[in-house]
């Protein structure tokens, strides 16, 4: 993987813009979507100028709310039953096959049969509002 990273500024006019190479110009930065595309077109980690990460979950929901969305309403009811980190194993197909598509770079991925700590600490603030 490439030293370089994606840098992700706010812009003052509150927009978002992304930075990957010094040759082209800034893209636009304007869902989750925009930041994964961009992960894995330019194969780099995303790196965030201070308070700005913040403001886009607050603007643009939680990285992991898209993943979420695709569950199923059963296998989203097991993961905030129990968000410590095991895969229930009545689910855990589905899980994974969720999960193919997901580059894993931001957290949002197995560790064996566990989630990793990002998924984890998403899943308890899923358990903490039901």
């Amino acid at each position: 993987m490439s030293e370089r990273q994606i840098e992700i500024v706010q812009l003052p006019d509150g927009a978002f813009a992304a930075t990957f190479d010094d040759r082209y110009p800034a893209a636009a930065v304007t869902s989750w979507a925009d930041v994964r595309t961009l992960r894995a077109r330019h194969r780099q980690q995303d790196h965030w100028a201070p308070g700005a990460y913040d403001v886009f979950v607050a603007a643009h929901g939680h990285p992991f709310d898209d993943w979420w969305a695709t569950l199923e309403p059963d296998v989203r009811a097991a993961l905030v039953a129990d968000p410590s980190g095991r895969v229930p194993a009545a689910h855990a197909d589905a899980i994974k096959r969720s999960l193919r598509s997901e580059p894993g770079r931001d957290g949002l991925r197995l560790d064996g049969s566990s989630f990793t700590s990002e998924v984890r600490e998403f899943l308890a603030a899923k358990a903490a509002k039901v």
